[in-house]
């Protein structure tokens, strides 16, 4: 497991993308997951990214020379104004072009999997077009099973623990899987139990009952902490609510064998990433024993 621990470049804002792909090597991370979308950025800065559609020759050859120290490679596809499933025949159309070509691209890398997120279809209840999001993910699958790599659907639509996992299990293929980040189901807490003294506790039964209710189907994880005086997620691990000794020891149990990629969104950046880190392994350690 401490073998495919890895960071997200996110984690490293407002620094080109090849320091902040070097800074994680040397920090000693075997994992690395690229964001294929540039010119965002979270609370922290600016984030480090291509277009995968949009790529160069020479770009894609500076990538290579970039992750070859790393053992792992992942991608995180656009997710900010993609809408697969917009009524929108244009906009629904150019989102899923980059998606595709983000798996192709992400493949042709060496990339594992491609991170994705299941967009809202505006004006429309989940119901009226879950048989569309599901045909999607088979098409999709069906791409990402031919280039050998996996997709993942992350945590966060749609909303809620069952849903969640049926939709995963009713796609039905092989290739694409969940994403559990252990941080967005703050959305399913009420404010009465997010502000109880038993919150920690709430939130961590919560996410036992996500990682068992995906089984086999789990294939990539996020990981960070979340503060609980607010609720704000993105913190650097150890420092907020999440039981991280009992979800190392479930993804032992489970015998989980995909990649584990930190996403911190913290203003002491590098140092809350090695932090979150070294803090992982310790965790590992510890409820591994001897």
């Amino acid at each position: 497991m401490i073998g495919r621990i890895g960071f997200n470049t996110a984690s490293l804002p407002n620094r080109p993308l090849p320091e902040a792909v070097a800074l994680g090597a040397e920090m000693g991370f075997a994992g690395v997951e690229l964001l294929s979308f540039a010119d965002y950025r979270h609370s922290q800065g600016d984030l480090a990214g291509l277009y995968f559609d949009r790529i160069t020759d020479r770009q894609r050859e500076e990538l290579l020379a970039m992750v070859e120290p790393l053992e792992h490679l992942s991608v995180h596809a656009p997710f900010w104004d993609i809408e697969q499933f917009s009524p929108n025949p244009g906009i629904r159309e150019e989102s899923r072009r980059q998606i595709e070509e983000t798996v192709r691209v992400s493949a042709e890398l060496g990339a594992s999997t491609v991170t994705t997120h299941v967009s809202p279809k505006k004006s429309h209840e989940l119901w009226e077009y879950r048989d569309e999001v599901l045909e999607y993910y088979r098409r999709l699958g069906e791409l990402a099973g031919e280039v050998g790599i996996t997709v993942t659907i992350e945590t966060g639509f749609p909303v809620g623990i069952e849903p969640f996992a049926s939709l995963i299990h009713d796609i039905g293929h092989e290739a694409v899987g969940a994403n559990v980040d252990v941080g967005h189901l703050r959305g399913i807490m009420t404010a009465e139990q997010k502000a109880s003294p038993e919150a920690g506790a709430i939130y961590n039964d919560l996410l036992r009952q996500h990682v068992l209710s995906l089984g086999p189907k789990l294939y990539h994880m996020h990981l960070h902490d979340i503060r609980p005086s607010d609720f704000r997620d993105h913190r650097g691990a150890g420092s907020g609510i999440i039981d991280y000794p009992a979800l190392m020891r479930l993804m032992l149990e489970t015998d989980y064998r995909g990649l584990m990629v930190f996403e911190i969104e913290e203003p002491d950046d590098a140092e809350q990433l090695r932090r979150s880190r070294d803090f992982l392994i310790g965790t590992i350690r510890s409820v591994a024993g001897p």
